[in-house]
């Protein structure tokens, strides 16, 4: 029966993930496969758990793809972006970290899970972290959820806006040719 409820969650996945390629949604596969495993989740009530190795199978494939991107170019850029990546970083930590505590004063998260739910990284670490120490992994889960699809969706955006302000206010103009 498990491997039954496992198939149909997967097929979930794969018919909202073609269904958001269709729609043309940034990054279809993943948001399309959360949205597909989730729904079908939801309206059978199940509670289906990927087996540990093909979630450690999946980790390790998009590992690899992610890996096999990286080529000797990103260190030559490297030393120029290692300053404004450690800022960035450090300021959506603290702004995790401030919403985190606004939301637990406003009563709306309890402390733990309010910051585990605000921080960036990888959804997965931060929901076995949350369980690991006895909060609600559900709560952070969802936040993270609504975390991603808002970045996810929206990238398009603000890459458009960028282009424009950087075309406009921080390009050098072009010198005219001879």
């Amino acid at each position: 029966m498990g491997t039954l409820l496992l198939v149909a969650v997967m097929a979930g996945s794969v018919l909202a993930a073609l269904l958001f390629r269709w729609a043309k949604l940034p990054l279809w596969p993943l948001t399309g496969g959360l949205v597909g495993a989730a729904a079908v989740n939801l309206s059978f009530g199940l509670a289906v758990e990927v087996p540990g190795v093909v979630a450690l199978l999946a980790q390790l494939v998009i590992g690899a793809a992610i890996g096999a991107s990286i080529g000797p170019e990103i260190f030559r850029h490297f030393a120029r972006i290692v300053a404004p990546g450690t800022l960035a970083v450090v300021v959506v930590l603290g702004a995790g970290l401030a919403f985190g505590w606004l939301f637990a004063a406003l009563g709306l998260l309890e402390p733990a899970e309010s910051v585990f739910s605000l921080m960036p990284g990888g959804v997965a670490e931060m929901v076995a972290a949350a369980v690991a120490l006895g909060y609600d992994g559900a709560v952070v889960i969802g936040a993270h959820i609504v975390r991603l699809f808002t970045v996810i969706w929206s990238v398009p955006l603000f890459l458009w806006a960028a282009e424009k302000i950087y075309r406009r206010w921080i390009q050098p103009p072009e010198t005219p040719g001879p």
